[in-house]
This record gives structure tokens, sequence and C-alpha cells, in this order.
């Protein structure tokens, strides 16, 4: 599974006239699905009426839907791996974070957010990961986008201690604190064994601001909506899977021998 941003509250509004602008946009949009669903609907339904009507069947409606979104979701898989194919050079760049043996054989590329429940969850999985595997580098793309402003912030602070040789510690001491506060945020970088002001300075900076603008940029090219996500060997991982991540680093494994 895995986050996404979040979405401002409903507010409260008046009822509007059966032939508002909305409601017309609406039926508009409820006529568009079911003739999206009518290749797969159809069918059935024409079944059904030679037997004897639809109320005996009605799962067909269904059956329809379940086959369009079967056919959404392999259409947005191969456009995704076109999209990691067009961007591939541009996935493992010299200033990116990484986690575990830099020199590894086996790259995951992971894009992910300190506000991310799953993210949070899965990082202490990573790290055993990586330490029982030293063929495995995780290579990590900041990607502020659960609550923006509080994100880039926070991703700013990890990139800032990049250069510090500190990466790896402040990354984990952000995912181990809840972060409710400033006073949070100074002790995870102090247990990282960072100076907060220090790293509160060069979060700031152009080069740091530019980076994650980029890695933004990259993730919506590959039309990633959520965190966390893995990519390994050109496949992406929607979600916090860590049984299909040691299935296809198992899989990278085998391709090297």
């Amino acid at each position: 599974m895995s986050d996404t941003p979040e979405t401002p509250a409903a507010s409260s509004v008046k009822s509007e006239p059966l032939l508002s602008k909305s409601n017309l946009t609406l039926a508009v949009a409820t006529g568009a699905f079911v003739l999206a669903l009518a290749p797969y609907v159809l069918p059935n339904i024409q079944g059904l009426i030679v037997r004897g009507g639809i109320l005996s069947r009605p799962e067909a409606l269904m059956e329809g839907s379940r086959a369009l979104q079967a056919k959404q979701d392999a259409e947005f898989k191969q456009s995704v791996e076109t999209a990691i194919k067009a961007n591939e050079g541009a996935l493992v760049a010299a200033d990116d974070p990484v986690m575990g043996n830099p020199k590894a054989s086996i790259t995951i590329v992971e894009f992910q957010d300190y506000l991310c429940g799953y993210c949070k969850v899965a990082a202490p999985q990573i790290e055993a990961f990586l330490k029982e595997n030293p063929d495995v580098r995780v290579v990590v793309k900041e990607y502020p986008v659960i609550r923006p402003d509080q994100s880039r912030f926070l991703a700013a602070l990890a990139l800032a201690a990049r250069d510090t040789g500190h990466y790896e510690a402040v990354h984990h001491a952000l995912y181990a604190s809840d972060l409710k506060t400033d006073a949070d945020v100074d002790q995870a970088l102090i247990s990282a064994g960072v100076n907060p002001a220090e790293i509160r300075a060069k979060a700031q900076t152009p080069a740091v601001q530019a980076k994650i603008d980029e890695t933004l940029k990259l993730g919506q090219s590959l039309g990633i909506q959520a965190t966390p996500n893995f990519i390994i060997g050109g496949v992406l991982i929607n979600g916090a899977d860590l049984n299909q991540v040691k299935t296809l680093v198992a899989a990278e494994r085998t391709k090297l021998k």
C-alpha cells in the first residue's frame, strides 16, 4: 500500500437545481463511465437477457468493472515502464543519497516521503534487508508529496546531510521520530550526529531545493502520485510490498549470474 497527498476537506453546499452545471457534468461523467464499461458489460448483459434477465445475475456489472480496471492497470503499467526507459539516466544521479553498499551490483530506486506512514513502516525493513544483502543498494529519491510544505522541509534536511556522511543516520532518525514539533526534528538531527542549525541552513540552499524540484519532476514524468514506490530492473512497485521487492531483487541477481 502507499500514501497519497492530502486533499482539502469537503465543505457543505446548498443543493443545486436538477439542470445545474455541476449536475449536468456529473451526468456526462456517469455516462462516460457506463460507455467505458460497455465492451466488458454488454456481452454479459446480452447473455443474461437471453437467459431471462439481468436481475438473475447483477454481478455482471461488477465483472465488467473489474475487467475495465484490469485493462486500465495493464495500460498504466505499460506507460510507466515506457517512462522508466525514457528516464533511465535520471533514475540514478551522482548526487542521489545511497543506502547500503554504494558499489552494490543491484540497485533499488525508492521514491519516499518522511510523512508517509507506509514509508515509515518500510524503513526499518529496508535497513535490515540491506544489512543481509550487501550486493544491494537503495538510491533514495526524496519525493515530498504527502504534505508538500512539511514534507519538503524534511526532505531538504535529509539531503542537506548527504555531504556530511550522515544521510542514512538522518534518514532513519526522521522516520523513528514523531516529528510533531520543531524540537522533535532537532532532536532527531542531534541523535543522527549532525548540527541542527547547520543542517537547517544548508537545507535552504538553491542546490538542495533544486534537487527536490528535479526529483518531483522526474516522479511526475513517471506517473508517481504516492509513496513509497520502488523501481527495480525497470519494474515499478507501487506501495510497501517488501515481498515483491525481494522477488525482483532475486530476479536481478539471477540475471547477473
